[in-house]
């Protein structure tokens, strides 16, 4: 006899099998505590780690099988395998979640990820609530660099979608979850010109389609995706923000969504919005991939015009050192007539209303000038939690009211308290401008690059030339020891670099098409990596100058490169007004950072290499989180363009700028330390020695060595 279940039946069993779960122990470690939630495809439970000290919450994910057939477990088997690589690939990315560990047993699959607390974006897009256009242009940067980072690793999401996206309640920052879908999508190969080339799987079967309606565009519905499907989901969210209409309301719509002809999306009619915003929004979302921008990095090129509109609402305030609850709540007008004269104005982010974009408000709004005397903004913020792993989504309550975050508050002195640093000598030697300096790693020898097409070699104790190098027939824009001392490389408006020991030449390197604006070399002696006016990157071989790979990694010149100490990444910083964070073995790129609203001239990695710290022609310092991409905080204080940084060991930040000044900021609170004057001209240059010297160089011909 045949014998069948009910849907009713089989449901009742599965919700049997779910709830019998409670209490179990998976690999004697991550214990069952709560069902979350239970699929057709996963069940999802939080459970607790016996093994750390705190048991610590964590959320299990239990991958189900679709049936009895040895194929039904095969190919669970490598969707299993599918969503650790990719979990794997994407290491501590905070942006995604963690992958804790991935468990086989008994045939039954299971992954543990880091319990994450928030709520979808979804719960933000409320039907018929349209965004400011600022919040829609914060949203698109935040999710396109979360894409950035995904498709360097050659990964495609392939299906964005509002509950995919978390708004995690400790920092307010969106994670992408469910990686269930994800997709190898492209590999990249180096040609034997050093150029990296991207290659599609183009001519194998194309995949199941797999994807949401309304956010998956045709060729992804084709079972064929490419990386910039997922651009293509993130412009409908986009637009969705905008307008306040779910892509399914849209299709209801006597106007219908799509132009019956072209296939493209019509929907600037329900919304008054700018052009360049509709322009960027429009491309993200054309009907053929070619037409679309081709990549997240460029899709944020695009929308950094967008982002420098709004770097003037980022006003600035005099501050005074508050309270919490004057930080909260306040009045800026407290300080009074007296705090003028002595203070100077800095930007600092308040608590933000990111939470709840729909009433208009700029996510990263900033607390407005005491000469408008408005109020320092505060939020008492409250959430239902939200538990995710993979596609499924869990509300739990909160138990108490949200700790709000706090913004760093400091006093910045127009009369920063002295640090006893003064001028110990000057340098007189070259004929032209000073362009660049360095230390060697012993900080007993100078080298310095200038105007009049030469090298100079200076011993640092007694002032000394010991030896100038010729060879460049324009000027030496950069210069820089290996770590041993041994090696010097410079680079030239004469579209080369030199390689040179001390007593002379060793080889010269075609720098490229235009000069060659800065060289680096990494801490352990073995490459040399260059940026040039022409916008290309290039990697060499330092001891036998071969060229490993060349990059287009801006949009125009690349001013400045530079080489964390761990020597695993790189970063660019571009007239573009763009930093660009590399992998040095695989030439990807894994972070643009935007923010300045001018050309980013010099950057540089903290002596931990968890920081960055970066120099713009916008007159700011800002110093980054290299892990997270976020700026810690912006320096505000040079009045004109700022030229170069470099950082101290002891915990400091050195700038200069056109302005003619040196400052020193402290890099754990921002404040500024102290201001030098004495050249008489820009100051060009800047580099630090490991017993606290300073020196700096000048449009004005000189060295200046500054002693505390």
């Amino acid at each position: 006899m045949e014998r069948w279940l009910s849907k009713e039946s089989e449901l009742g069993l599965r919700t049997l099998a779910t709830h019998m779960m409670l209490g179990k122990l998976l690999q004697g470690r991550y214990q069952i505590v709560q069902v979350l939630s239970a699929g057709g495809f996963s069940q999802t439970y939080l459970a607790e780690d016996t093994w750390l000290p705190n048991h610590c919450t964590c959320v299990v994910k239990h991958l189900l099988r679709t049936s009895d057939e040895p194929e039904s477990l095969q190919t669970l088997r490598q969707l299993f395998r599918r969503e650790v690589e990719a979990l794997s690939k994407l290491g501590n990315y905070n942006q995604v979640p963690q992958l804790l560990a991935d468990l086989e047993e008994n045939q039954e699959f299971y992954l543990v990820q880091e319990f994450i607390i928030g709520h979808t974006l979804s719960t933000e897009l409320h039907s018929g609530k349209r965004w400011s256009e600022s919040a829609v242009v914060q949203l698109l940067q935040e999710v396109l660099s979360i894409l950035e980072y995904v498709h360097n690793y050659g990964l495609i999401h392939r299906d964005l979608k509002p509950s995919n996206l978390i708004r995690r309640q400790q920092d307010g920052k969106l994670v992408l979850v469910d990686f269930g879908s994800v997709k190898q999508g492209w590999t990249q190969v180096v040609t034997e010109f050093g150029k990296t080339n991207t290659s599609f799987a183009v001519g194998i079967p194309a995949t199941m389609a797999i994807g949401t309606l309304g956010y998956m565009p045709p060729e992804q519905a084709r079972g064929r995706p490419r990386p910039n499907s997922d651009i293509y989901a993130l412009g409908i969210i986009g637009i969705q923000a905008l307008t306040g209409l779910s892509p399914t309301q849209l299709l209801e719509l006597d106007t219908g969504i799509a132009d019956s002809d072209t296939g493209e999306i019509i929907w600037q009619h329900h919304v008054q919005v700018s052009a360049p915003l509709a322009s960027v929004l429009t491309k993200m979302v054309r009907y053929h991939f070619q037409e679309r921008y081709e990549s997240a990095t460029q899709a944020l090129l695009a929308l950094q015009p967008l982002l420098n509109r709004q770097a003037p609402r980022q006003q600035k305030a005099i501050l005074k050192l508050l309270t919490p609850q004057q930080v909260m709540g306040q009045r800026l007008t407290t300080l009074g007539p007296q705090a003028a004269p002595h203070q100077i104005q800095a930007t600092i982010p308040v608590p933000s209303k990111r939470f709840t974009p729909d009433l208009g408000n700029n996510p990263n709004s900033f607390i407005p000038s005491l000469k408008k005397s408005l109020l320092l903004l505060g939020v008492a913020l409250s959430f239902t939690a939200v538990v995710l792993i993979g596609s499924s989504y869990y509300f739990l309550r909160s138990p108490g009211p949200v700790a709000q975050v706090k913004s760093p508050v400091f006093v910045v002195r127009k009369n920063p308290v002295s640090q006893n640093i003064s001028l110990d000598k000057t340098l007189v030697g070259h004929s032209g401008s000073v362009w660049s300096v360095d230390l060697s790693s012993n900080g007993q020898t100078l080298v310095s690059g200038s105007e009049d097409n030469t090298i100079k070699i200076w011993n640092l104790n007694t002032g000394q030339v010991s030896r100038t190098l010729l060879g460049h027939s324009d000027t030496v824009r950069s210069v820089t020891f290996s770590p041993d001392g041994q090696i010097l490389a410079s680079a030239s408006g004469d579209k080369t670099i030199k390689l040179w020991n001390l007593h002379g030449q060793i080889r010269t390197l075609a720098g490229g098409s235009g000069p060659v604006w800065s060289v680096a070399i990494s801490p352990d002696g073995q490459t040399l990596i260059s940026g040039s006016e022409d916008s290309n990157i290039k990697i060499w071989n330092l001891s036998t100058g071969e060229l490993r790979r060349s990059i287009d990694g801006h949009s125009g010149r690349v001013f400045s490169v530079a080489i964390s100490p761990g020597g695993q990444t790189f970063a660019t910083a571009g007239i573009d007004k763009t930093i660009k964070v590399w992998n040095l073995r695989t030439g990807e790129v894994i972070r643009t950072l935007l923010g300045h609203a001018d050309a980013v001239r010099d950057v540089v990695f903290s002596p931990d290499g968890q920081k960055l710290a970066s120099s713009s022609w916008d007159k700011t310092i800002k110093v980054w989180n290299l892990r997270t991409g976020e700026v810690i905080y912006t320096l505000l204080g040079h009045s004109d363009r700022v030229v170069s940084v470099a950082f101290s060991n002891d915990s400091q930040i050195v700038s200069t700028s056109v302005d003619k000044t040196i400052k020193i900021w402290n890099l754990q609170t921002g404040k500024l330390l102290s201001d030098l004057s004495g050249h008489s001209d820009w100051v060009l240059s800047v580099t630090t020695s490991p017993t606290g010297q300073i020196v700096s160089s000048s449009k004005d011909k000189t060295i200046k060595v500054w002693q505390r």
